[in-house]
């Protein structure tokens, strides 16, 4: 890995956002149908979803709204128009938006299904039809802002469409976990400002929004004896990805920049080492060494994962990298950096995930909080993995091992489910 790929890994795996990524498509799809008729008025607007994307959209909250209502995600979009937001597109929400909500619903048909689709896991297809009978459909497949067809009446609307798999889908993938290792050590993050003004945007937004709750979780608040203790710490970082978790998943307005897919990723992900930063008091190269060392481990386990996963995507590679960083942190040796992976993934590997909503930012903070104690297990010499069931002693394998039960294994799991919930 060189700076350039690394860049590359960067472009690919970090997406503006607002709300949960998977409701924000459906407002992107819409603001974009809607876009491409113009000032018509809709007559109906029917939205084919694959299961795995309806699963994790049907319950969240939508943004200014506060709760969840895949029509009224449709309608809020179709209201916006600004298709150039793409996942962002309900930061401009204003309440007169949300207002004409219920009216333009009332005037229009909507039709939503969801089913399951062979080749891929990211499927949304809008059809939008004006009262004039010009129609638009668009596809989006295979990831969140991928537009990979855009026609009206028939006729594509090139200027509307991206490049296929091209932006959107990561091209460079990582080898192994020493080439992440290889790459931390050298210590050359040219090219990787953006990620390290993220990561600061994230957590200042987090600290930001634990002051405003009230309660005493910040750094300072900790005595300098918690400092030394990782389960305390562990229990703060907790409310640090809590807090701003659930503005999202909520609806509330609130920016977040997601890793790989995913909003509740990038907070873990970018939140954890610059908290673990400031308690230990780093530099501001050795707080670049952990901002790198939690985002590539993240991408890492996601790499090896569908998109829109069965199992929490986001636990997992949330618990890995709190895991790795948090040995890195302490000393540890690059064995014991792979034993901390292994030892979060022996405890949590194949944790389902039951659809996106409210509980779900336990699931991130308490993946974040086992993974630290993971660290500490493995710098302790405390961590055991014998290398029979899933995890073995060699953490690339493990991480493939978690791949394949996502990917494969558990791939007819979300049928079920979807009917469960």
């Amino acid at each position: 890995m060189n700076s350039k790929t690394a860049k590359e890994l960067l472009n690919a795996n970090i997406t503006k956002t607002m709300g949960c990524t998977d409701i924000g498509v459906v407002g992107y799809i819409a603001s974009l149908g809607a876009y491409a008729l113009k000032d018509s008025k809709i007559r109906n607007v029917e939205l084919v979803m694959s299961e795995e994307l309806y699963k994790n959209s049907v319950n969240v909250g939508v943004p200014g709204l506060k709760k969840s209502g895949l029509d009224k995600a449709l309608a809020l979009g179709i209201l916006l128009k600004k298709p150039d937001k793409k996942l962002a597109v309900f930061e401009s929400v204003t309440n007169d938006d949300i207002d004409k909500i219920e009216e333009l619903l009332s005037d229009i048909d909507v039709s939503i299904s969801h089913k399951k689709f062979d080749d891929t896991v990211l499927y949304e297809e809008l059809t939008i039809t004006s009262c004039k009978g010009d129609t638009v459909n668009i596809v989006i497949k295979d990831f969140y802002d991928n537009v990979v067809s855009v026609k009206r009446n028939g006729e594509a609307l090139e200027d509307l469409q991206k490049d296929q798999l091209i932006q959107g889908i990561q091209k460079y993938k990582i080898s192994s976990y020493d080439e992440i290792l290889d790459y931390v050590e050298a210590g050359n993050y040219e090219g990787l400002e953006g990620l390290f003004e993220i990561a600061n945007f994230q957590y200042e937004n987090a600290r930001t929004e634990i002051k405003n709750e009230g309660g005493d979780f910040l750094i300072e608040d900790l005595k300098e004896s918690q400092k030394e203790c990782l389960y305390d710490l562990s229990n703060f970082l907790r409310k640090h990805i809590t807090v701003p978790s659930r503005k999202r998943m909520v609806g509330d307005i609130y920016t977040v920049y997601g890793v790989a897919g995913s909003g509740n990723l990038g907070i873990g992900t970018l939140v954890t080492p610059k908290f673990l930063a400031q308690a230990f008091n780093l530099n501001d190269y050795e707080t670049k060494r952990l901002v790198v060392l939690s985002f590539l481990t993240s991408v890492y386990v996601k790499q090896e994962m569908s998109v829109v996963t069965v199992l929490c995507g986001t636990g997992h590679a949330t618990g890995c990298s709190s895991a790795a960083v948090t040995a890195f942190l302490k000393g540890g040796s690059r064995q014991h950096i792979k034993e901390a992976i292994n030892t979060y993934l022996a405890t949590s590997m194949g944790f389902i995930c039951d659809g996106a909503k409210l509980s779900c930012v336990h699931k991130v903070s308490f993946a974040s909080m086992n993974g630290m104690i993971s660290g500490k297990m493995a710098v302790d010499n405390d961590a055991v993995c014998d290398g029979t069931g899933l995890n073995k002693l060699d953490v690339d394998q493990t991480i493939k091992n978690l791949g394949k039960l996502n990917n494969e294994i558990m791939n007819s799991a979300n049928k079920g489910i979807i009917e469960l919930i």
